[in-house]
């Protein structure tokens, strides 16, 4: 068998795959529909990877990266409403609040009743929350400089380009009112 490589043997790993791929390929109507489904289950699998690995970075903090954000954002802010932290970090109210309840109940923020409109309720970081707000920054900088490590900085603009472009489309088949 003078001439063949390892990954040209019949049965190989190589040829198996090259069929898999020629099967699956066959299924869509054309190339451009096969590419995009394999980018949208790319962007998901890199979505749940990186909250994922984000999360893990957290945790010697005891808090999640969504609820970091909560924190880092109120410790900016100073004193916001649910509503405003919803809006500003891309949540429903319901989910701000069930990472506000167990940011308070952690020792991270504070609640309390808005002066003049009872039915609102603001939050505010507390000494401890204010304390870690300062490594949490840190530790984001940190991991947002792993994650994109090797990755040119006009890539980057285009990938930004490209997943605004994609979230405008997601909003336009499912609009914020109708979402969870």
């Amino acid at each position: 068998m003078r001439g063949m490589t390892p990954s040209r043997k019949p049965g190989s790993l190589r040829e198996e795959h090259l069929r898999k791929s020629e099967k699956t390929a066959a299924t869509y109507a054309g190339l451009r529909e096969w590419q995009t489904e394999l980018s949208i289950s790319r962007l998901l699998r890199t979505s749940i990877r990186l909250q994922n690995a984000f999360d893990r970075c957290f945790s010697q903090f005891d808090v999640t990266a969504q609820e970091a954000a909560v924190l880092l954002h109120c410790a900016a802010e100073g004193e916001t409403s649910p509503g405003k932290l919803a809006q500003a970090i891309g949540r429903d109210k319901a989910r701000i609040t069930r990472l506000v309840d167990r940011l308070e109940a952690g020792g991270f923020l504070s609640r309390q009743s808005h002066p003049r409109e009872r039915r609102l309720s603001l939050v505010r970081p507390t000494p401890r929350g204010r304390r870690l707000a300062p490594h949490l920054r840190s530790r984001f900088e940190e991991v947002r400089g792993q994650f994109f490590a090797g990755v040119h900085n006009t890539d980057i603009d285009r990938l930004e380009s490209v997943l605004a472009q994609l979230q405008a489309n997601a909003d336009r088949l499912c609009p914020p009112k109708f979402r969870k």
